[in-house]
């Protein structure tokens, strides 16, 4: 009994972390594990009971009342803790303080991630030692946090062969995007691949850009400065299908948008009807028009209240940037804050060569227009008066419009019905029935911009691509596009380098050793 007095409590208490470590090293061994354990708590409980005298008299103690004092305090903080991460969980903010947002989605891709129409599974088939496994968890990490229609899976192809089969996969490193009967799969791991298949997997009827042509309008499977293969390539991206037009044979009737790009001559009579016909009827029309070239279609867009000017945009801040004067800016802040194209654009665009667009004073009836972009109040439009021809102009300050000089602007107007020979049409082809809320219209002064020599320059293919999703329809589309990695590379000159050297790697360390040294001998002699 004596024995039991003084070592039950010691006792029981080895036997009972000694059935813990079992139980967590080996788990079969569960008859052991508990016959342990229990021993154990029996002779913990044994000594407990023996010497209540002595726990009751340590219960009672200051010390007792100080561990118990502590242990309360331990609780409260413990309990503020837990409480601190569950708000956290449940009100997540976090600070993106890189200069391009590196480490934040796009606005387009928290555009379609909170309006996803249906359920999207993400498979990702990645080998757990795979290093980039990392980066695409945290990438999806975000993703799910702005989409609750989006679940993630990871599947190691190597340990289970059998999911990797049923997929079809052949190579690791693949991610599966599924909606519906949709579906779609990518091999790179950046934001615009997945946003991409989101928006494949979740439309279930391709939207259609149709470009003229027959005019002289940019060409689409050009790859030159001045052809259109970037901005097809972008819109294929985003999964529009892109078409050539001729006008003069009919705009078909899945036409979501029709694109007419700088023509160089006129349209025909019966060509301007069509395209009259097709707006009256509630189409899409992106309309760009460069000085100098007569297209005919002034009567069409001033059904609108818009106008494309013959004059020329003249520009002094291009001149601070090393550009000609006849290269216009628009800033940052020379967008419309309220429509759906401009609202959330906040990028410098450049149009070389532009004309200036006119909103009407008096704008038809159901007709409503915004103007998109404007140059600074340092710019004005002068007359051409057949200059350009020559290459050269002479610059009129104080004559024409005086800045900001509009450039881009949109047009909307209401639709009741389709005209009922546009419906019996549509029957008589086998098609849907199209049915349009509104008529959508945006005009700009010039053409240069969106094509591939000025495309990728600053925000120019950006506000081109949301021109068409708004025109489409798809205004979750309408923002910057996915962002891509750019490599930061700071160039030194020799002073700056030297400057860096003496002020980080040899002032700083000696200032520190002169200050010890100093701190040390006025101790000493203390």
């Amino acid at each position: 009994m004596k024995f039991l007095k003084g070592s039950a409590i010691g006792f029981g208490a080895l036997l009972l972390a000694l059935a813990f470590v079992l139980s967590s090293v080996a788990p079969e061994r569960r008859t052991y594990v508990w016959s342990i354990g229990g021993f154990g708590f029996a002779l913990f409980a044994a000594g407990l009971w023996l010497n209540r005298d002595r726990v009751v008299a340590v219960l009672k103690g200051k010390k007792a009342r100080a561990a118990g004092a502590s242990a309360g305090y331990t609780m409260t903080v413990l309990v503020v803790i837990v409480l601190v991460n569950f708000l956290a969980a449940r009100h997540h903010r976090r600070f993106d303080l890189t200069e391009s947002k590196q480490f934040s989605l796009s606005e387009q891709t928290i555009k379609i991630l909170e309006s996803l129409p249906r359920e999207v599974t993400v498979t990702a088939f990645y080998p757990d030692a795979e290093p980039s496994k990392g980066k695409l968890e945290d990438l999806l990490g975000e993703y799910q946090y702005h989409a609750r229609k989006l679940s993630v899976k990871y599947i190691d192809p190597y340990t289970h062969p059998g999911d990797a089969k049923r997929y079809g996969i052949n190579e690791a490193n693949t991610v599966v995007i599924e909606s519906g009967k949709n579906e779609s799969r990518v091999n790179t791991v950046d934001e615009e691949a997945l946003t991409n298949a989101l928006i494949k997997v979740t439309k279930d009827r391709e939207k259609v850009v149709y470009f003229t042509s027959g005019h002289g309008e940019r060409d689409l499977a050009a790859s030159e400065k001045s052809g259109l293969s970037l901005l097809k390539a972008g819109l294929e991206k985003q999964h529009y299908t892109v078409k050539p037009l001729v006008v003069g044979q009919g705009i078909p009737e899945d036409a979501s948008v029709v694109v007419i790009a700088g023509p160089q001559r006129a349209f025909l009579d019966a060509e301007i009807k069509i395209v009259e016909d097709y707006l009256r009827r509630g189409g899409h029309l992106l309309y760009l028009k460069d000085p100098e070239n007569d297209t005919g279609l002034g009567p069409v867009i001033s059904q609108y209240g818009l106008a494309v000017r013959d004059d020329v945009v003249v520009d002094k801040v291009s001149r601070l940037f090393g550009g000609d004067y006849l290269l216009p800016l628009v800033s940052p802040d020379g967008y419309d804050e309220f429509h759906p194209i401009t609202k959330t654009f906040r990028y410098q665009t450049i149009f070389p060569l532009a004309s200036s667009v006119e909103i009407k004073t008096s704008l038809p009836e159901g007709v409503t227009a915004t103007k998109l972009a404007q140059t600074s109040p340092l710019s004005w439009a002068q007359p051409d008066n057949g200059e350009l021809k020559t290459g050269r102009i002479t610059l009129k300050e104080g004559t024409g419009t005086k800045g900001p000089v509009i450039i881009a602007a949109a047009a909307t107007k209401k639709i009741d019905e389709a005209p009922k020979a546009a419906a019996v049409a549509a029957q008589n082809k086998g098609a849907d029935t199209k049915s349009t809320a509104e008529t959508r219209l945006v005009v700009f002064g010039d053409s240069d911009f969106l094509t591939n020599g000025f495309f990728n320059a600053s925000g120019d293919g950006d506000l081109a691509l949301s021109s068409i999703a708004w025109l489409s329809e798809q205004e979750e589309l309408v923002s910057i596009r996915p962002k891509s990695s750019q490599p930061r590379i700071v160039v030194l000159s020799r002073q700056q380098s030297l400057y860096y050297f003496f002020t980080i790697v040899a002032i700083a360390p000696i200032a520190i050793c002169v200050a010890g040294v100093a701190i040390w001998w006025r101790r000493k002699r203390l």
